[in-house]
């Protein structure tokens, strides 16, 4: 999830991101007219990654800017953003939002059928539950 800020309330919205670690970026391909970045423009944003599978937990804070990157579209090009924008990676309004991380924050807990026990514990006992760890990372 991609949450911004609007009109004095956070906003969130699913958008497929492409990790690149080569810049240390995290991308989204995009319309150029999108309500989450104008250009010329640098806007804090928060990115949110689920496995519930493990109870792995991701956030990541940084900020957002909007380029027309035509190199970087080609390169992070996929049949899903071909589904999105079939206009291709070389249309005037396709562009990609960049999110230079500032820092993250990790929560890991135990499995599911651990963690279910746990919180059955902790509601049995009316203490909190360990809720695993937590790891942040200053980028």
């Amino acid at each position: 999830m991609l949450a911004t800020e609007e009109d004095g309330r956070l906003v969130s919205r699913p958008m497929a991101s492409y990790g690149h670690p080569e810049d240390g970026k995290i991308y989204f391909v995009t319309h150029l007219d999108t309500n989450v970045v104008r250009p010329g423009e640098e806007v804090p944003v928060n990115l949110a990654y689920a496995d519930t599978d493990k109870n792995s937990y991701l956030s990541v804070s940084g900020v957002a800017r909007i380029n027309q990157d035509r190199r970087k579209l080609h390169e992070l090009w996929s049949v899903w953003s071909e589904a999105w924008l079939p206009q291709g990676p070389d249309a005037s309004d396709v562009a990609l939002i960049s999110v230079d991380p500032d820092d993250a924050k990790l929560w890991e807990a135990s499995g599911k059928l651990l963690y279910t026990a746990k919180m059955l514990k902790a509601a049995a006992t009316q203490t909190p539950p360990d809720e695993g760890t937590v790891k942040t990372v200053k980028m």
